[in-house]
């Protein structure tokens, strides 16, 4: 991925102190509960409308308060929308719980998340933050760098260090765990994302979200190689 420009670089560390500005704690329990039921709000109208289609008007109307309030949390619509980003990141970190250890063995642990993962990419709210996102990337090039950074790539991190884990414990055959990360979550979604993205079922398939993750993790760990023959015993000779 290329490095981005000197100015690119400044806007986007701009955008991350900002955002992180907007999400620290607040001494105050009840402005602290009026910030999070606003970004809640936020939420349902940027993804019933789109970026440029929600207004904070129709924010305030659904919780309270008034655009003063709304500006000194979150600075702007472009920070309020930020911040809707980071936290969606957040969540799905925490919901996809991606393993740190095997439980019982490999098979077992790769299908236990991947069955988190395809139910949390193929979630209707999911689809349409991640519509939402791709929409408004090239307008913000910066929130989309800092999506990619707090999402995705985090999460290929995170499981890359697991099939690193994996690797070296003799597991798995994981050289260069990044690029088994890579695979492994482009089997998970590639095709029930792209799906989803145009509204459609994920699978299309006759086939259960279990039974595609299981032939995924299969494929993953063993590739397309034809099972190994039964070794047949020579006959006896009679002589």
């Amino acid at each position: 991925m290329p490095k981005p420009t000197t100015s690119t670089a400044s806007r986007t560390t701009s955008v991350r102190r900002k955002v992180k500005t907007a999400a620290a704690p607040r001494t105050n329990a009840r402005g602290e509960r009026r910030r999070e039921a606003m970004l809640s709000a936020a939420q349902a109208v940027f993804l019933e409308h789109g970026y440029t289609g929600a207004s904070l008007e129709e924010v305030i109307q659904r919780v309270g308060g008034s655009k003063a309030s709304l500006y000194s949390y979150f600075g702007s619509k472009e920070g309020l929308f930020e911040q809707m980003v980071v936290n969606g990141c957040e969540r799905f970190l925490r919901d996809v719980a991606i393993p740190t250890g095997i439980e019982g063995d490999l098979e077992s642990t790769l299908r236990a998340f991947g069955l988190r993962f395809f139910k949390l990419f193929t979630d209707p709210n999911g689809v349409r933050l991640m519509r939402a996102i791709i929409a408004e990337a090239t307008r913000f090039p910066e929130m989309a760098q800092q999506f990619y950074e707090n999402g995705p790539k985090r999460a290929r991190q995170q499981l890359a260090a697991f099939f690193a884990h994996c690797h070296a414990g003799g597991h798995m055959h994981a050289p260069d765990p990044d690029f088994a990360a890579i695979q492994f979550i482009t089997l998970m979604k590639g095709h029930c994302q792209f799906r989803s993205l145009f509204g459609l079922s994920p699978l299309a398939l006759a086939i259960t979200p279990e039974a595609f993750v299981e032939q995924a993790v299969q494929l993953f760990l063993y590739g397309c190689q034809p099972p190994a023959k039964p070794n047949k015993k020579p006959a006896r000779s009679r002589s």
